[in-house]
């Protein structure tokens, strides 16, 4: 059997270079895939996954993403209001499939179809493809700390073109950047919520018998915020805070409403 290390031009690799390689993991497989599609230059998506009786992966593929073609519900669809997409579905039948090994307990690759019924990305567009668009934790970390410094998503755009030698190798796009840093405005951590949760929990530091809990959606935003403490006239004081955030085109508004409820419980 082969190694992973194929030892030739990636633009010249056949069905029967491929046929047999191994690979340590499926992880491995992947990385393996998304390099050669950015060398030759098409976008990648998972494709099929098969799994055991026990759950465990047995086979995955992956294929360029213009395999298929897009279903008719979605671009005959009468009561559509915007103009459809352009369709990049057409059909390409390039794939890449690994069945894993139960005696040697390594990756096989069983299938390789190189050849794309489509043009490649030229090495100006590569870092257009979605596959290969990635704006690394690093990177974002900065982003967030230079915008709260006040500086414009567009000014540390153009501080990573300059950091990097070039727009086309941040990794991402300008589009790409701004979603991002929207999306961890929409977070907990980046709301006034979190100095809410700071305050409590410093109470609760000092006061054993505070209380306070809070609930977040699945996009990770403060929807409800309790908390309770003992009075020295032994009356408990219970409010609850619901957060609603409304977005709009620009911003993000959070809006608080208040119910006051008071529990008195006397002691004997």
């Amino acid at each position: 059997m082969e190694s992973a290390n194929i030892g030739k031009d990636p633009c010249d690799l056949l069905e029967e270079d491929m046929v047999g390689v191994e690979f340590k993991s499926v992880e491995e497989a992947e990385s393996f895939y998304h390099v050669y599609s950015k060398i030759i230059g098409f976008s990648v998506r998972k494709n099929q996954c098969r799994k055991n009786q026990v759950g465990i992966v047995t086979t995955r593929s992956w294929c360029c993403s213009n395999e298929g073609f897009r279903r008719t519900k979605y671009i005959k669809n009468p009561n559509r209001v915007r103009e459809p997409r352009s369709e990049i579905r057409i059909g390409c039948r390039a794939m890449f499939r690994v069945c894993y090994s139960k005696i040697t307990k390594l990756w096989v690759v069983k299938e390789f179809r190189a050849n794309h019924n489509h043009c490649m990305a030229t090495d100006m567009q590569k870092h257009f493809l979605r596959s290969h668009r990635k704006i690394f934790a690093a990177e974002l970390e900065q982003a967030k700390l230079l915008k709260k410094a006040g500086m414009k998503t567009s000014e540390i755009w153009n501080l990573f073109v300059h950091h990097n030698g070039g727009w086309d190798k941040v990794g991402c796009t300008k589009k790409d950047l701004y979603n991002s840093l929207a999306a961890g405005r929409r977070g907990v951590d980046d709301l006034d919520a979190n100095t809410t949760l700071t305050f409590l929990q410093s109470k609760l530091d000092i006061d054993p018998e505070f209380f306070y809990a809070y609930m977040v959606d699945e996009e990770s935003r403060l929807t409800h915020l309790f908390w309770a403490e003992v009075q020295v006239d032994s009356i408990t004081n219970c409010l609850e805070i619901h957060y609603r955030l409304i977005q709009h085109t620009k911003q993000t508004d959070v809006k608080c409403h208040w119910w006051f409820f008071l529990v008195q419980t006397i002691m004997e």
